[in-house]
């Protein structure tokens, strides 16, 4: 094999391997652009127990449109079960956004997380499985 033809396959290489991990970060990361942001989130405390309070917050700023009836916030379980609206907000992202969280009462202990079920703004591909905003928490018994 010669060399141009080696550079042109490792150049070749190198531009999928871009390409692959440019498609993978825009579902991960907090991009801005055409498609606003998505905000990183914490849950406090981390470690919580069924029928407790959390908080859901952000200090990122992020110019997407609140959704006709707010922001739907949704808790789901170790097991995937999913408790939706268990809260909502009307609030825009606009540094210090954050709303209380009620955790359900039958809410296994174990790994959980606390996300958005509304959100709409992922810069995916419609073929593409990207989550939206979420952070986990540990509920204890």
């Amino acid at each position: 094999m010669s060399i141009r033809s080696r550079a042109r396959r490792v150049a070749t290489v190198l531009a999928l391997t871009v390409a692959a991990s440019s498609a993978l970060t825009g579902c991960t990361a907090s991009p801005e652009g055409a498609f606003g942001c998505v905000p990183r989130f914490t849950v406090t405390p981390e470690r919580a127990a069924a029928g407790d309070t959390v908080t859901f917050a952000t200090t990122d700023e992020c110019d997407v449109d609140v959704p006709d009836g707010g922001w739907r916030i949704t808790v789901t379980d170790h097991g995937a079960y999913s408790h939706a609206d268990v809260a909502r907000s009307d609030d825009a992202f606009d540094g210090s956004w954050s709303v209380p969280v009620p955790l359900p009462a039958d809410l296994g202990p174990g790994d959980a997380s606390v996300s958005i079920a509304n959100w709409d703004y992922a810069p995916c591909p419609a073929d593409a499985s990207c989550t939206g905003p979420s952070q986990a928490f540990t509920v204890e018994r």
